[in-house]
């Protein structure tokens, strides 16, 4: 994900669909690296993922795009709290730069993988609102370790909670969103996506996002959960959630980038908040 996000920053400024000048400084492989730091590696890289995920590089820079704009008009109506389940080598924090600095960002990752992101983060210089929490989400309670961390559930909060729900069987997704609700109280929003219930099942038309659920599976992280659009308000409800927004391709294409390729359109992004 920090590859794509730094290969869209060699685009034109007019045409990025977001803005990370901060990506490139976590990619772990010093080619990527350079390529994505020239215009044409760049470039060379955007046309394989064109080819491979036509609409993958306008998704997945759309996705943190839309929780940089909910966090950016949240802060300027007393948010609080951000969290970042998950995080990876996102870098929200330095994206949102200064303006909200009373927003503390909590970021909860695997220790291994936090380790790395300690030593980008110490190139960059990591923002005084950051709050980089440890933790194995298989193993440990990440709601007790966020408290540790100093994270307040009277406080107002935005959780952010992407690429992970299709990986999860339909009950450990249900648990997690369980968890994620228990953070916090009435008005806490949530950000999250998922997955197509026809590509889950393997009953989808569309033959890319088949193909791409098979190689998922080949490499031992198959896809195991979606939902039916339809159905989205009642199995938020029945998690303790209104549904706000469901973000579909068209609407993300119209609302970032009307002259760029249609993004993927069989993962959806939601906002809701904790009823």
């Amino acid at each position: 994900m920090a590859l794509v996000r730094a290969i869209e920053q060699a685009r034109p400024a007019a045409s990025r669909i977001i803005d990370d000048p901060y990506a490139a400084a976590f990619l772990q492989n010093r080619y990527y690296r350079w390529l994505a730091r020239t215009r044409a590696g760049a470039r060379l890289l955007r046309g394989f993922l064109d080819h491979w995920a036509p609409g993958g590089q306008e998704f997945l820079t759309m996705r943190p795009r839309l929780v940089d704009d909910l966090a950016a008009e949240l802060s300027g109506a007393g948010l609080e709290q951000i969290v970042v389940l998950g995080a990876g080598f996102d870098t929200l924090p330095w994206r949102l730069g200064g303006a909200p600095g009373r927003v503390t960002v909590y970021e909860v990752d695997h220790p291994a993988t936090q380790a790395v992101k300690r030593a980008g983060a110490e190139r960059l210089g990591a923002p005084p609102n950051l709050r980089l929490v440890a933790a194995d989400f298989e193993r440990e309670d990440f709601a007790k370790k966020l408290r540790g961390a100093g994270f307040a559930p009277a406080r107002r909060s935005l959780v952010v909670w992407l690429g992970v729900s299709y990986y999860l069987t339909p009950a450990a997704a249900g648990r997690a969103l369980d968890q994620i609700a228990g953070l916090g109280g009435p008005g806490m929003r949530l950000v999250w996506d998922y997955l197509l219930a026809e590509v889950a099942a393997g009953t989808s038309a569309n033959q890319d996002a088949l193909g791409k659920a098979r190689r998922a599976a080949r490499l031992g992280e198959p896809w195991l959960f979606g939902l039916e659009p339809a159905g989205l308000g009642d199995y938020l409800a029945a998690h303790g959630f209104r549904l706000l927004r469901d973000y579909d391709a068209d609407e993300l294409r119209a609302r970032y980038a009307p002259t760029r390729r249609r993004p993927l359109d069989y993962v959806r992004l939601v906002d809701c908040e904790r009823e």
